[in-house]
Formats: structure tokens, C-alpha cells, sequence
């Protein structure tokens, strides 16, 4: 593999039980990307992102992650609360750093912590209740728990999903911050327009991934 390359889909076809969602599909996602995929609800955009992830296995072809890369995976909910219950900003993104359940970290690791909220303009928040937050104060905060463990691959799913439109343009602004970071970003949206700043735009319909079509 490439080394610039981080994930290899090679000739990827998946099918649940004899009905084929994706054919023969090859993406390659390269280190400092930022890509954005986008598909109407049933195209295939969820099996596509869960073949990516490594929850579910291709029917036929390869998924291939370049050795050693980590991801970390944003889902659309909005909730941030761990177990049940709520915690404060602080808890929760550190949590992105324990190895084991109520491990401690280190002090290197809560001035780290402290870094990633001031980059997402949380640093004044941080002792503030999650359970008191907004949609998208709530998603900035999972991506901060994500980004916080410094993972190779962000993959970000419907984040603007159930926010409102001034909190959406917020997050859109933060996630084109991280990618101005080199970091490297899949993206996956109902909403194009949220895309525009994508190095490439793969659009998922009729069983495959068509890039900026």
C-alpha cells in the first residue's frame, strides 16, 4: 500500500444475504484528506461507512487499514452522556484518553485534554454538565473526546444532524478548522452544501460510489 494511503477499499461488493447493496467499489482515503460522502437514505451510505469502520466485512474484494492507523468514529447522536449519566465537558473528553474504565490520566494528559477544549472553544465550559448542553454544543464535544487521543482518521457521521442551523454552521467551521490541522477527515452528510470545502465528494446510488457525480 501507498504510505500516503491510510484505508484501501479494493473491488469491495457487499450483500445482505442475496440482495447486493454495493458493487465493486475502490476507494482509497490518503493521509490529510478531507473527504465527504453523501447518498439519500437506502443507497448504501451506511454499509458503505460500516465497511470502512470494520464492522462489517465486504462480500467479495478487501478493506485494507495501513498498519498502525487508529480511527475514531463521531456518530449522529446528540448525547453525550457516559453509562446513563451526565458528567461534565471535562469528564467526557478525557474520557477519550483512559485505557481502561476509571483509570486515571496522567497530568501530560490533562493539559492535552485542556488543549483540545481550547480549540474548540470549551476551555470556559469545561466544568459544565453535558446534560445542559446544546445539539451542537453536545456534538463538539464528542468530536473533542475523539480528536483528544490524536487518532489517525476522524470519521464523522451526520454530525449536523438534529442541530440547529446557527450550531451547524458553527461545527461545519470547526470540522474545516481541523482539516486546515492536516487532519485526516471522512465526512459522510445528507446535506452537499456541507461538503464544500472537501478535497473529493464520493455520492453513493444505485449499488456504488461515484466520485463529485
Amino acid at each position: 500500500m501507498n504510505n500516503d494511503i491510510l484505508l484501501s477499499l479494493k473491488d469491495v461488493s457487499f450483500a445482505y444475504n442475496d440482495d447486493e447493496v454495493l458493487h465493486n467499489i475502490n476507494l482509497d482515503i490518503k493521509k490529510g484528506e478531507f473527504i465527504g460522502i453523501v447518498g439519500l437514505n437506502g443507497s448504501g451510505k451506511s454499509t458503505l461507512l460500516k465497511l470502512i469502520l470494520g464492522v462489517n466485512k465486504p462480500t467479495l474484494g478487501s478493506v485494507n487499514l495501513a498498519q498502525g492507523v487508529r480511527m475514531g468514529y463521531v456518530n449522529q447522536t446528540t448525547s453525550t452522556e457516559e453509562g446513563g449519566f451526565p458528567a461534565t465537558i471535562y469528564e467526557v473528553v478525557a474520557l477519550g484518553l483512559r485505557k481502561k474504565p476509571f483509570s486515571r490520566i496522567t497530568k501530560d494528559e490533562r493539559v492535552l485534554v485542556l488543549k483540545t477544549l481550547e480549540i474548540f472553544n470549551l476551555k470556559a465550559l469545561r466544568n459544565k454538565s453535558t446534560s445542559t448542553l446544546s445539539g451542537g454544543q453536545a456534538q463538539k464535544v464528542k468530536i473533542a473526546k475523539v480528536l483528544v487521543s490524536n487518532p489517525d482518521i476522524i470519521v464523522l457521521d451526520e454530525p449536523t444532524a438534529g442541530i440547529d442551523l446557527e450550531s451547524e454552521d458553527m461545527l461545519i467551521e470547526m470540522i474545516n478548522h481541523l482539516h486546515a490541522m492536516k487532519k485526516t477527515i471522512i465526512f459522510v452528510s445528507h446535506n452537499p452544501s456541507n461538503l464544500d470545502k472537501c478535497d473529493a465528494v464520493y455520492h453513493v446510488r444505485d449499488k456504488g460510489v461515484f466520485l463529485n457525480a
